[in-house]
């Protein structure tokens, strides 16, 4: 009986650790970048079209993603069209005819369905976190057929999906006269959801009773 109770004991801490482990368990964020300068050619696709970012090894779905384009410049900033393809087809414009004519350089932007506002027609452009912003709903990004429409506003349309696979960034300039340059390529920030607390909590109980089961059997 003596056995009997160490090892009971010894389970239930166990069961314990399980516990406290679901519970300080947390959504994390990782972080995938090309820092590939992507130049944005006067009148046609960039350079390269597409610039690309390949995750593997994810093994729980996106809960929540933003996508962060690093060294904006352009001389005429509403040119210039942006759009995220994740491996499942999903698209997103991410940014289109914002900016106005007012020249920017080295802009950093976080796009991030939960800023406060998107990006401005008219205003100059600044670093800082954005919704996805398009102004010019009719543009497309084809050829490829990969970057053909029907395009989504929210990057809420990749949620529930693993993230495996290659992302493509395609960026376009619609207007002549004009070009410029992401000089650190692009990222980004992936969240997946904590590991569900009451599947541990199961898995802890399920361990219990087979001891249980074992130990009453000898």
């Amino acid at each position: 009986m003596k056995d009997y109770n160490l090892g009971l004991n010894n389970i239930l801490v166990s069961l314990a650790v399980i516990l406290a482990t679901a519970h300080g368990a947390g959504a994390g964020t990782l972080v995938f970048t090309n820092p590939a300068p992507v130049t944005i050619n006067d009148f046609g696709p960039a350079s390269p079209y597409p610039a690309t970012i390949t995750i593997s090894g994810l093994v729980t779905p996106i809960l929540d993603i933003n996508v962060v384009l690093n060294g904006f410049s352009h001389t005429f900033p509403s040119d210039v069209g942006v759009l995220l393809v994740g491996p499942g087809g999903q698209k997103v414009v991410l940014m289109d005819g914002a900016g106005g004519i007012t020249p920017v350089s080295n802009v950093n932007l976080i796009f991030d369905d939960e800023a406060s506002s998107g990006l401005s027609s008219s205003a100059a452009i600044t670093s800082g976190s954005y919704k996805p912003t398009n102004f010019f709903p009719t543009d497309t990004f084809a050829p490829p057929a990969l970057a053909a429409g029907p395009y989504a506003s929210q990057l809420s349309v990749f949620d529930n999906k693993l993230a495996n696979g290659t992302w493509s960034l395609f960026i376009r300039d619609f207007s002549a006269g004009d070009s410029g340059l992401f000089s650190a390529g692009f990222g980004l920030q992936v969240t997946t959801p904590e590991p569900a607390p009451l599947l541990l909590l199961g898995l802890g109980l399920v361990v219990v009773a087979a001891c249980l089961r074992k130990r009453r059997s000898r």
